[in-house]
Protein backbone atom coordinates (compact mmCIF):
# COMPACT_ATOMS: atom_id res chain seq x y z
CA UNK A 1 0.00 0.00 0.00
CA UNK A 2 2.83 2.63 -0.14
CA UNK A 3 2.55 3.53 -3.51
CA UNK A 4 -1.30 4.00 -3.00
CA UNK A 5 -2.64 8.03 -3.32
CA UNK A 6 -5.79 9.94 -3.49
CA UNK A 7 -5.70 9.76 -7.07
CA UNK A 8 -5.97 6.30 -7.00
CA UNK A 9 -8.82 6.15 -4.12
CA UNK A 10 -10.72 8.70 -6.52
CA UNK A 11 -10.11 6.29 -9.35
CA UNK A 12 -11.21 3.46 -7.40
CA UNK A 13 -14.43 4.52 -6.27
CA UNK A 14 -15.23 6.60 -9.10
CA UNK A 15 -16.18 9.77 -7.29
CA UNK A 16 -15.22 12.14 -9.96
CA UNK A 17 -17.86 10.41 -11.84
CA UNK A 18 -20.80 10.77 -9.31
CA UNK A 19 -19.67 13.33 -6.69
CA UNK A 20 -20.56 16.33 -9.61
CA UNK A 21 -18.00 18.60 -7.53
CA UNK A 22 -19.98 18.39 -4.42
CA UNK A 23 -18.20 15.05 -3.09
CA UNK A 24 -14.08 14.53 -3.71
CA UNK A 25 -10.89 13.08 -2.27
CA UNK A 26 -9.06 15.28 -0.84
CA UNK A 27 -5.18 15.50 -0.16
CA UNK A 28 -4.86 13.74 2.63
CA UNK A 29 -7.18 11.28 1.11
CA UNK A 30 -10.48 11.34 2.85
CA UNK A 31 -13.85 12.34 1.44
CA UNK A 32 -14.58 15.83 1.59
CA UNK A 33 -17.86 17.91 0.98
CA UNK A 34 -18.22 21.19 -1.10
CA UNK A 35 -21.74 22.06 -0.58
CA UNK A 36 -21.71 24.96 -2.84
CA UNK A 37 -20.26 22.97 -5.34
CA UNK A 38 -16.72 23.49 -6.75
CA UNK A 39 -16.49 27.65 -6.45
CA UNK A 40 -16.99 27.05 -2.56
CA UNK A 41 -15.60 25.68 0.96
CA UNK A 42 -15.17 22.15 1.32
CA UNK A 43 -14.93 20.29 5.11
CA UNK A 44 -13.17 16.82 5.17
CA UNK A 45 -15.84 14.13 6.55
CA UNK A 46 -13.29 12.23 8.48
CA UNK A 47 -12.01 15.09 10.45
CA UNK A 48 -15.75 16.06 11.17
CA UNK A 49 -16.98 12.75 12.22
CA UNK A 50 -13.91 12.54 14.31
CA UNK A 51 -14.86 16.12 15.79
CA UNK A 52 -18.65 14.97 16.92
CA UNK A 53 -17.24 11.54 17.83
CA UNK A 54 -15.09 13.90 20.30
CA UNK A 55 -17.98 15.93 21.80
CA UNK A 56 -19.65 12.31 22.59
CA UNK A 57 -21.74 12.11 19.50
CA UNK A 58 -21.62 8.34 18.94
CA UNK A 59 -22.34 7.04 15.47
CA UNK A 60 -23.99 6.22 13.17
CA UNK A 61 -24.34 9.65 12.55
CA UNK A 62 -26.64 11.40 10.09
CA UNK A 63 -24.68 14.50 8.73
CA UNK A 64 -26.74 17.03 6.09
CA UNK A 65 -25.75 19.85 3.70
CA UNK A 66 -28.97 21.80 2.86
CA UNK A 67 -26.70 24.18 0.96
CA UNK A 68 -26.40 20.97 -2.12
CA UNK A 69 -30.28 20.77 -2.49
CA UNK A 70 -30.11 24.37 -3.02
CA UNK A 71 -27.82 24.38 -5.61
CA UNK A 72 -28.85 21.71 -7.48
CA UNK A 73 -32.82 23.53 -7.38
CA UNK A 74 -30.65 26.83 -9.03
CA UNK A 75 -29.02 24.42 -11.50
CA UNK A 76 -32.46 22.53 -12.43
CA UNK A 77 -33.86 25.76 -12.98
CA UNK A 78 -31.25 28.10 -14.64
CA UNK A 79 -31.15 24.82 -17.13
CA UNK A 80 -34.73 25.59 -18.21
CA UNK A 81 -34.34 29.18 -18.00
CA UNK A 82 -31.67 28.99 -20.93
CA UNK A 83 -33.66 26.67 -22.61
CA UNK A 84 -36.75 28.72 -23.06
CA UNK A 85 -34.97 31.53 -23.49
CA UNK A 86 -32.39 29.72 -26.45
CA UNK A 87 -35.69 28.38 -28.18
CA UNK A 88 -37.81 31.57 -27.41
CA UNK A 89 -40.76 29.20 -26.04
CA UNK A 90 -43.66 30.93 -24.61
CA UNK A 91 -44.68 29.17 -21.36
CA UNK A 92 -42.68 29.19 -18.75
CA UNK A 93 -41.29 25.79 -16.19
CA UNK A 94 -42.77 25.27 -13.01
CA UNK A 95 -40.85 22.43 -11.07
CA UNK A 96 -42.57 19.93 -9.07
CA UNK A 97 -41.36 17.85 -6.51
CA UNK A 98 -43.15 14.23 -5.80
CA UNK A 99 -42.79 13.73 -1.94
CA UNK A 100 -42.82 10.21 -2.15
CA UNK A 101 -39.01 9.97 -3.17
CA UNK A 102 -38.44 11.40 0.04
CA UNK A 103 -41.30 11.86 2.65
CA UNK A 104 -38.71 13.50 5.68
CA UNK A 105 -39.98 16.92 7.21
CA UNK A 106 -36.69 19.05 6.78
CA UNK A 107 -36.08 17.98 3.37
CA UNK A 108 -39.33 18.52 2.15
CA UNK A 109 -38.88 22.14 3.81
CA UNK A 110 -35.64 22.89 2.42
CA UNK A 111 -37.19 22.29 -1.51
CA UNK A 112 -40.24 24.44 0.04
CA UNK A 113 -37.60 27.42 0.90
CA UNK A 114 -35.09 26.98 -1.77
CA UNK A 115 -37.85 26.93 -4.56
CA UNK A 116 -39.58 29.57 -3.64
CA UNK A 117 -38.25 31.95 -5.92
CA UNK A 118 -39.12 30.05 -8.71
CA UNK A 119 -42.27 28.76 -7.53
CA UNK A 120 -41.13 25.32 -7.16
CA UNK A 121 -44.53 23.05 -6.00
CA UNK A 122 -44.75 19.41 -4.65
CA UNK A 123 -46.34 15.98 -5.87
CA UNK A 124 -48.82 14.19 -3.71
CA UNK A 125 -49.60 10.47 -4.38
CA UNK A 126 -52.32 9.67 -1.73
CA UNK A 127 -54.06 11.36 0.96
CA UNK A 128 -51.78 11.14 3.62
CA UNK A 129 -49.38 12.81 1.29
CA UNK A 130 -51.88 15.44 -0.03
CA UNK A 131 -52.27 16.37 3.68
CA UNK A 132 -48.19 16.70 4.37
CA UNK A 133 -47.99 18.85 1.48
CA UNK A 134 -50.60 20.99 2.61
CA UNK A 135 -49.18 21.58 5.85
CA UNK A 136 -45.72 22.26 3.81
CA UNK A 137 -46.32 24.40 1.04
CA UNK A 138 -46.26 28.20 1.55
CA UNK A 139 -45.65 29.28 -1.58
CA UNK A 140 -48.21 31.32 -3.61
CA UNK A 141 -49.11 29.64 -6.33
CA UNK A 142 -46.68 27.14 -6.43
CA UNK A 143 -48.57 23.96 -7.87
CA UNK A 144 -49.60 21.01 -5.59
CA UNK A 145 -49.99 17.51 -7.77
CA UNK A 146 -52.70 14.48 -6.79
CA UNK A 147 -51.45 11.73 -8.35
CA UNK A 148 -51.88 8.13 -7.71
CA UNK A 149 -54.64 6.27 -7.00
CA UNK A 150 -58.16 8.50 -5.84
CA UNK A 151 -60.86 8.10 -3.68
CA UNK A 152 -63.99 10.09 -2.39
CA UNK A 153 -61.86 11.13 0.49
CA UNK A 154 -59.10 11.80 -1.56
CA UNK A 155 -60.50 13.95 -4.46
CA UNK A 156 -62.55 15.78 -1.68
CA UNK A 157 -59.65 17.02 0.38
CA UNK A 158 -57.87 18.27 -2.89
CA UNK A 159 -61.36 19.79 -4.26
CA UNK A 160 -61.68 21.66 -0.61
CA UNK A 161 -57.49 22.65 -0.89
CA UNK A 162 -59.07 24.38 -4.15
CA UNK A 163 -61.82 26.38 -2.25
CA UNK A 164 -59.11 27.50 -0.49
CA UNK A 165 -56.89 29.04 -2.78
CA UNK A 166 -54.35 26.68 -3.20
CA UNK A 167 -53.27 26.10 -6.96
CA UNK A 168 -53.99 22.29 -6.59
CA UNK A 169 -54.24 20.00 -10.02
CA UNK A 170 -56.34 16.55 -9.53
CA UNK A 171 -54.35 14.63 -12.42
CA UNK A 172 -57.02 12.08 -14.14
CA UNK A 173 -55.06 8.63 -14.71
CA UNK A 174 -58.18 6.39 -15.16
CA UNK A 175 -61.33 7.26 -16.65
CA UNK A 176 -63.66 6.36 -13.63
CA UNK A 177 -61.88 9.41 -11.24
CA UNK A 178 -63.38 12.05 -14.02
CA UNK A 179 -66.85 10.80 -12.65
CA UNK A 180 -65.85 10.98 -8.95
CA UNK A 181 -64.14 14.48 -9.60
CA UNK A 182 -67.64 15.81 -10.73
CA UNK A 183 -69.45 14.37 -8.84
CA UNK A 184 -67.58 15.35 -5.40
CA UNK A 185 -67.63 18.68 -7.53
CA UNK A 186 -70.97 19.18 -7.92
CA UNK A 187 -71.58 18.51 -4.17
CA UNK A 188 -69.41 21.08 -3.80
CA UNK A 189 -70.32 23.87 -5.71
CA UNK A 190 -66.94 24.00 -6.88
CA UNK A 191 -65.22 24.17 -10.46
CA UNK A 192 -62.51 21.70 -10.54
CA UNK A 193 -59.12 22.09 -11.95
CA UNK A 194 -58.19 18.71 -13.80
CA UNK A 195 -55.14 17.64 -14.89
CA UNK A 196 -54.50 14.34 -17.47
CA UNK A 197 -52.01 11.78 -18.02
CA UNK A 198 -51.54 10.78 -21.37
CA UNK A 199 -49.67 8.59 -23.82
CA UNK A 200 -48.47 10.43 -26.79
CA UNK A 201 -48.73 7.42 -28.26
CA UNK A 202 -52.33 5.73 -27.17
CA UNK A 203 -55.20 6.25 -29.52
Amino acid sequence: MSNWSPEKSADLYGINNWGNGYFKINGNGNVSVSPGGNAGPCVDLHELTQDLLDRGIRVPIMIRFPEIIKSRIELLNGCFQKAIADHNYKGEYTGVYPIKVNQQRHLVEEIVRYGRQFKMGLEAGSKPELLVVLALMNTPDALIICNGFKDNEYIETALLSQKLGRNTIIVVDRKEELGMIIECAKRLNHRPKIGFRAKLNTQ
